[in-house]
């Protein structure tokens, strides 16, 4: 087959989304498939609708002559009307879908009349999680069009990046000193950093020191915010800002933090969490999104309410003053690691979708 994936902006970008777009696009060329990548410009919201406008967007994809295209919908603000005019199926691949966000309720309405638009004209779905499926249905009215459930993996690391066992995870959870907390993710507002800092205001600054992976040019108002709250109430000396990194830096961040916190609003998946999993870091969550999909609560994990500080405060406080019970979480989590998905397995299973949705029109 020669599949098109259509994306917006750089597929080497730091996020889960483009992660597993990668991951899909060199499991399909190592399996024999020509997969042509098609790029449109990342632009605010109102100018994406305007690329129905466009025709040079189906001309670059005629050109790429294509068996069947793929779309990471997220691009589907620039492509729910224009999607009509292709003549070849089109699988969207669904990571988040906005209408299930916090957002004004105008903005809910119009998300989901875009999304329930753009869904119509589609040949197939491919969801990231259970909890993302659920909202496709409901948007959807239970009329799903063929389907395929294909679960982000967090194997991201090398055999050498990953050599620890229950012993390495046990010693550094009961080490003495600070509580050492991992944050990965981009610094946006869907995070929620703002809920950490909130929360460790309620806890002696001593006790805690927090490392934050994640890009900081994606929303710089809101950066603006979390430095502002971090200088303000004098915790400037207790967080480390990284920015992104990945691979064998990553892998070193995780070995060496006790905790992965991300407490947002909403997750579609969570691929961090289960990565954090891998290094035997008991990860907080929260219960909105698909985060309960892996983190098991109160056995390798933690699920607080959406905005709650003063949850997450008493759950980290009891985890560092009870190093054996941290101990006990680190070591289920590195267990749990091994029944989560492996990425050979979710991509094949979206190249053998694609396969029947090909032969179903060709048919």
């Amino acid at each position: 087959m020669r599949i098109g994936l259509l994306i917006y902006g750089d597929i080497d970008s730091v996020s889960g989304g483009y992660l597993y777009d990668r991951k899909l696009v060199e499991y399909l060329r190592r399996n024999g498939e020509q997969v042509v990548i098609i790029s449109l410009p990342p632009r605010r919201f109102w100018w994406q609708l305007t690329d129905n406008l466009r025709r040079d967007v189906l001309g670059q994809i005629d050109a790429a002559r294509l068996d069947i295209l793929i779309q990471d919908a997220m691009v589907q603000p620039s492509v729910f009307a224009l999607n009509r005019h292709l003549p070849l199926p089109v699988v969207g691949l669904v990571h988040l879908l906005n209408s299930f966000e916090s957002h004004p309720r105008y903005s809910r309405w119009l998300f989901r009349a875009i999304e329930r638009r753009y869904l119509a004209t589609l040949s197939g779905l491919i969801a990231n999680s259970q909890t993302t499926l659920a909202q496709l249905q409901q948007l959807l009215s239970y009329r799903l069009p063929p389907h395929c459930l294909a679960l982000p993996a967090a194997d991201n690391f090398t055999a050498a990046e990953t050599e620890i066992d229950a012993d390495f995870v046990r010693r550094r959870a009961l080490a003495p000193g600070p509580l050492r907390i991992l944050v990965v993710g981009n610094v946006i507002r869907r995070k929620r950093l703002h809920v950490l800092i909130q929360a460790l205001r309620q806890l002696p600054a001593e006790d805690y020191r927090v490392t934050i992976a994640g890009r900081l040019d994606m929303e710089p108002g809101y950066v603006a915010r979390i430095r502002k709250l971090i200088n303000g109430n004098g915790l400037t000396a207790s967080f480390t800002f990284q920015g992104p990194v990945q691979g064998t830096t990553l892998a070193g961040f995780y070995r060496r933090h006790q905790v992965m916190v991300l407490p947002s609003i909403y997750e579609s998946y969570g691929i961090v969490y289960a990565e954090a999993q891998q290094f035997g870091l008991p990860a907080i969550g929260t219960r909105a999104g698909a985060a309960s999909e892996i983190i098991g609560h109160n056995q390798h994990g933690y699920l607080i309410e959406p905005d709650d500080a003063n949850e997450l405060a008493a759950v980290l406080k009891h985890w560092h003053c009870d190093r054996p019970l941290l101990a006990g979480l680190s070591e289920n989590a590195l267990a749990n690691f091994a029944r989560l998905p492996r990425w050979d397995d979710s991509c094949k299973t979206i190249h053998q979708f694609l396969g029947e949705i090909c032969r179903s029109i060709a048919g």
